[in-house]
């Protein structure tokens, strides 16, 4: 069965679309990612740096009916003030100093496509304006120019910031705050999915295996145990660093504490947890009650039902109940 099918029956899979992890809160933005896909309103991604932004637009894309034009990512970060809104709307001859021909922006570039601005928090004052007057009447022109260019482009805007505190701050506006956040999309931090932590690890470790042309099987108990109990406020994308350090460092087909940074080497005394929001269902609590302690022990069966007060059989019929292999 194809991901999208198993996805649209409540089946659970492991990933989808570079998208990696089985649990509940992956499965619910699997969900999120192809109800958006199905529609064509502004879609407002939140979350913290490294949880995967970009790769939920991209895939927000590529499940839709525009998927076969364009998809242009704009960093809005790394651009310049002065350039913001002639990257975003394009600009005439002779319109400033340097504008020597007709560039167009992105937003032109992106018809029939779709266009991603990550961090769209980081827009100025008059970019903002002239974003929520496109926004509104779907409208815009070139800096420079008089005839009006039809935004024909989805947009998917995304953001680390708190934009209600920047609203408050009078840094963000609110009118426009509201225009983005049609269809939301938070972006579960990787503190909140520590059961994920063991595929993500298989997963990196295949591909610096393939990359500097190693042949590490995994990593320790140790390192795993470290893994459940560090917060990890970089992310998924951290983590990924993290492993591709320790590849470089490792000279043998193990990773121990030794292959990783000074700041997980130190004494770990927190207890790993597990968050559920208040109404999730029992059957999915069990659930990642079972795939975080099978995280937390390297994927050992028999501690994993011995910690969750099960008998080896009874561990199974769960496994299988849960549909976890």
């Amino acid at each position: 069965m194809d991901p999208i099918t198993a996805i649209r029956q409540n089946k659970i899979v492991d990933r989808f679309d570079g998208l990696i992890g089985s649990s509940y809160v992956m499965q619910n933005l699997y969900k999120q990612i192809l109800k958006a896909a199905a529609t064509d309103v502004l879609i407002l991604l939140i979350g913290e740096s490294g949880t995967g932004k970009e790769l939920a637009a991209a895939a927000i894309h590529r499940f839709s009916k525009r998927c076969k034009g364009p998809y242009i990512p704009i960093n809005l970060s790394a651009l310049p003030t002065t350039l913001m809104a002639s990257v975003l709307f394009g600009h005439e001859k002779g319109a400033f100093t340097g504008a020597i021909a007709e560039e167009k922006g992105v937003f032109e570039k992106g018809k029939d496509g779709t266009v991603f601005l990550d961090e769209i928090g980081s827009i100025d004052t008059n970019t903002q304006v002239s974003l929520l007057r496109m926004f509104e009447n779907q409208k815009f022109r070139m800096l420079g120019g008089k005839r009006e260019i039809e935004n024909n482009a989805r947009i998917i805007a995304a953001t680390n910031a708190n934009l209600e505190k920047m609203i408050r701050e009078k840094s963000f506006r609110r009118d426009l705050y509201y225009r983005l956040d049609v269809f939301r999309i938070s972006m579960p931090p990787l503190r909140d999915k520590k059961g994920d932590i063991p595929a993500l690890v298989e997963h990196f470790l295949k591909e610096f295996n393939a990359k500097f042309n190693k042949d590490i099987e995994k990593i320790s108990s140790e390192c795993h145990h470290i893994f459940l109990e560090y917060d990890w406020p970089g992310n998924v994308r951290e983590l990924r660093n993290v492993i591709q350090r320790a590849v470089v460092e490792c000279e043998d087909k193990l990773i121990t504490s030794d292959n990783l940074p000074s700041r997980f080497r130190s004494t770990h005394t927190k207890k790993s947890g597990i968050r559920f929001q208040v109404g999730t269902p029992l059957k999915k609590i069990e659930r990642e009650m079972i795939v975080q302690t099978l995280g937390a022990v390297n994927n050992n069966r028999t501690e994993a039902a011995e910690l969750l007060g099960l008998s080896r059989r009874g561990f199974y019929n769960k496994l299988n109940k849960h549909n976890l292999k």
